[in-house]
């Protein structure tokens, strides 16, 4: 056998290992020579491969050496006898099949859901095949924190060609402006999301290409490129697109050079056209001059494999004082950052982002509810299964009786633990199949249990639900396998076998979660109602919001105003740029005569006209309001908010007829209305400045009659086609405030579900262990209604080591649902104070809940016939 080729040593010595002696010579020496034979004719790889399934295909009874423990390998009946017994005991008792079985299953299911819903928000961009080359660069303005943060995501558009042309680790860079733009096809207008786009785009995000040429498509201007949806939806089709062409804001022509497929509901970027960028007029300006600073713009960067983004960060510097330096008077200190484009979906603390956020403290808060729903289901199924396990001691007693050896019952007993587990398991994923749809709805994400997507998901579950079982069942198997046959046929445990401190200890913990998501859903759900019910200091209640997509759409206001005027069921009407729930546009004032760096306050700014204020019902508390009578209004005139007041250092009073400097300009101001809120309650009021604008619009905003809502849309539909041939797009105000509000809203229906959740298994435990206690105390409740125990007596004995083990809960439950739920108030700006009585209530709820669940098994017991319990004795 020396002759032959040596195959891996590792698989002969497990060969070895694992073969009969008398047989290891003659099936060695024929593996060998296959060996050899196999190496002659093909590679020493696929000869070595195919040794390795050889040596496994050997592994089979008649095969085997005699182990010491073979007996035990080979029994095959002892295991099926083990099969038998679980399966007819959990058939046997219903109730702790439905009680054990479906916690758990529930409890699983839950998890599982929660899981999905996070591999899903960590799931965002990397389907491209350089995710994780792919980087954005982005700004900060040291300075200029307005908007809560001063990081923003818009960069200057020679950026991308700059970091190509002076850095070498810089593989590709494009410049994107994301837009909703009005196209057109054969008299139909369709508003849709898109990118404007540079050339290097599809070399960055390399995406697929149903139709054209990813290397040409965005080379020329006036070129578009389709996704495979808006295809459809203009031409019916995906193929012979290219080279046809479509009209853009009813004036361009732009000449489709591809069809491509559309982006997957995880991608930051959402779009349904990629536009050639070299027909930007924005774009155009700054690259004919390379201006910078003027920040409009993202910036995306493929670095070269082997690159360090932090050591390219570093030279940054160099880069914005050579192409970007600033004077001694500008107010803020700007940089550049680098991040991956991995983490920008969850990146919160960047203005002017990009594409649908989430939240990593929402990340964190669902794996906390996903990890205590787990451990209250787990516990809960360990609880029953130590409760059921010790009415098996005669069963215990008997084998042992009968020869059976302790390594035999803890095989037993894992077995049956980690075989009902199992069931637990298949039944949760039944439960997840049927409930993700609605969940699904419920989070605003398409989740789906797709083994090909989250291949690790279901060995995590199996080897969990392995842990659990094994965990479970090690009290039956380590504890009361050692107990004396005779002493286990008597029932004789003892305190040290009866396994009710693990029990107690279990039940604190059990309730201690269950509680924890009480107080914090109680705290949740009163935040939210709170953020609904908060004065906001203007009014969002019917008022409807128009799309204004016509440009030219300014010169016909007037006339749209008074036609509308005319009926009854509109109130007001009033022109803006932007919309107050959410206003964006920002820059830095200063007073006359100083510095704009040491003095200039950072503001919003929105443009108005004269209607505004009336038609959200906004308070002056000095000055006047705007009127289009005045022509220097339109020109000269400012209105502040008390906030921007207060920062130039003047009382609303003091402010009036002030001189402030806004773009180098002079301006007065005239007005100071009441503080209110133009952001999400996450945020502080801020100084805020009013500016009267006729002949530049983005939205006619209408306070109607709440009466017949459908017909007064109807008419202010059919009466703006008499002036534009647009589409026609609202929303209400009091809409688009609820969404800033949307993740929100979705925390506290999750934490009032799975808060649900949590009670129901905690309350199916206490069933289950309220029905043993009660078993087990049949006699002694027995003797007590013979010696003339009222009701009232034994529901009090038989519920207060529950109760006692749920107070405990609570006492833990308190520091830590504080600790959470403060953390996560201190988002908000404005948010309520934590009440002791929210604790007090959560803690009436657990204890309201268990006395119920308890008080069902104790009048059960109490309506038993005393002498049935006694008769034996």
């Amino acid at each position: 056998m020396e002759d032959y080729p040596t195959p891996p040593r590792w698989l002969l010595r497990f060969f070895r290992w694992f073969c009969h002696p008398d047989l290891q010579e003659d099936i060695e020496g024929d593996l060998l020579e296959m060996y050899a034979y196999q190496l002659a004719a093909k590679s020493k790889w696929v000869a070595n491969r195919i040794f390795f399934f050889e040596v496994i295909s050997l592994i089979k009874p008649n095969l085997l050496r005699k182990f010491k423990f073979n007996h035990h390998i080979t029994h095959y009946s002892m295991y099926k006898n083990y099969f038998k017994v679980a399966w007819r005991n959990l058939f046997r008792q219903k109730l702790y099949a439905l009680l054990n079985v479906g916690g758990l299953a529930i409890g699983l299911s839950g998890f599982i859901m929660i899981v999905l819903y996070i591999q899903y928000e960590l799931s965002y961009d990397r389907f491209y095949s350089n995710s994780d080359q792919i980087y954005r660069v982005y700004q900060r303005q040291e300075g200029n924190s307005i908007r809560g943060s001063d990081f923003f995501a818009y960069t200057s558009a020679p950026v991308a060609t700059t970091l190509m042309r002076e850095y070498p680790e810089v593989g590709q860079a494009t410049c994107i402006q994301a837009q909703k733009s009005l196209l057109s096809y054969q008299k139909q207008h369709f508003w849709k999301e898109g990118l404007w786009a540079d050339k290097q785009f599809f070399n960055v995000f390399p995406l697929s290409f149903i139709q054209g040429n990813p290397a040409e498509a965005l080379n020329q201007p006036k070129s578009i490129v389709l996704t495979q949806a808006l295809a459809l939806k203009l031409f019916g089709r995906t193929q012979n697109v290219v080279g046809q062409t479509i009209t853009y804001r009813d004036k361009y022509r732009y000449n489709i050079t591809g069809i491509i497929a559309n982006p997957p509901s995880n991608s930051t970027l959402q779009y349904q056209f990629i536009a050639s960028i070299y027909s930007h007029q924005g774009y155009k300006r700054a690259m004919k001059k390379e201006i910078w600073g003027n920040n409009d713009f993202y910036t995306f960067a493929v670095l070269k494999k082997g690159s360090n983004p932090d050591a390219l960060a570093q030279k940054f510097p160099s880069l914005l004082a050579k192409y970007q330096p600033r004077d001694a008077s500008f107010p803020f200190k700007e940089s550049f950052y680098i991040q991956p484009l991995t983490d920008m979906h969850l990146e919160t603390g960047v203005n002017s982002d990009i594409g649908k956020k989430g939240s990593p403290r929402y990340i964190y808060l669902f794996s906390a509810i996903a990890g205590l729903v787990l451990l209250l289901a787990c516990v809960n199924y360990m609880n029953l299964a130590i409760a059921r396990s010790i009415r098996r001691v005669n069963e215990i007693g008997l084998r042992k009786t009968f020869g059976a050896v302790r390594k035999q019952l803890i095989g037993q007993f894992l077995s049956e633990a980690v075989l009902i587990a199992f069931l637990a398991l298949l039944i949760a994923v039944v439960l997840t199949d049927v409930l993700l749809p609605r969940f699904s709805h419920l989070m605003d994400s398409p989740l789906s249990f797709n083994v090909t997507h989250t291949p690790w998901l279901i060995p995590a579950l199996a080897i969990l639900v392995l842990l659990v079982g094994c965990l479970s069942g090690s009290y039956p198997a380590f504890f009361l396998s050692s107990l004396d046959p005779v002493k286990a046929l008597k029932g004789q445990l003892g305190r040290k076998f009866s396994g009710r401190k693990l029990q107690g200890w279990l039940i604190v913990l059990q309730n201690t979660t269950s509680i924890i998501l009480i107080i914090s859903s109680l705290v949740v759900y009163f935040q939210f109602r709170f953020i609904q019910n908060k004065e906001l200091g203007y009014n969002k209640d019917q008022v409807v919001s128009i799309s204004v997509l016509d440009r030219n759409l300014h010169k016909r206001v007037s006339a749209i105003k008074n036609e509308w005027s005319g009926n009854p069921a509109v109130l007001h009407t009033t022109t803006s740029v932007g919309l107050p729930v959410d206003i964006r546009n920002s820059t830095v004032v200063h007073h006359l005569n100083k510095s704009l760096k040491k003095d200039g306050i950072a503001t919003y700014r929105t443009y108005v006209d004269d209607d505004y204020l009336k038609v959200f019902g906004l308070k002056l508390v000095a000055g006047r309001n705007f009127s289009s009578q005045m022509a220097t209004d339109a020109t000269q005139a400012r209105i502040i908010n008390e906030n921007m007041a207060k920062a130039l250092g003047w009382t609303p009073q003091e402010a009036i007829g002030k001189t402030i400097v806004d773009y180098n300009e002079k301006k007065t101001i005239i007005g100071v209305v009441k503080d209110f809120h133009m952001h999400s309650l996450r945020k502080k009021i801020a100084p805020l400045m009013l500016i009267m604008r006729d002949n530049y619009l983005e939205y006619l905003l209408v306070r109607v009659r709440p009466e017949n809502m459908g017909s007064t849309i109807a008419y202010l539909e059919s009466s703006l086609k008499k002036h534009t041939s647009y589409p026609f797009e609202y929303t209400f105000i009091d809409q688009k405030y609820d969404q800033l509000y949307k993740s929100d809203q979705r925390l506290s229906q999750m934490f009032g579900f799975f808060t649900l959740l949590s009670i129901f298994i905690a309350s199916l435990g206490l069933f289950g262990l309220a029905a043993f206690a009660t078993e087990r105390r049949t006699k002694e409740i027995g003797i007590r209604k013979v010696l003339g125990a009222s009701a009232r007596n034994i529901v009090t004995v038989m519920s207060q080591d529950f109760l006692k083990m749920i107070l405990i809960g609570f006492v833990v439950a308190i520091p830590i649902a504080w600790y959470a739920m403060d953390h996560w108030l201190r988002e908000f700006a404005y948010r309520i104070e934590i009440k002791w009585w929210m604790f007090g209530l959560a803690g009436i709820l657990a204890f309201l809940v268990a006395i119920i669940t308890i008080s069902y098994q104790s009048f059960r017991a109490i309506l038993t016939n005393p002498v049935k319990a006694l008769r034996n004795e």
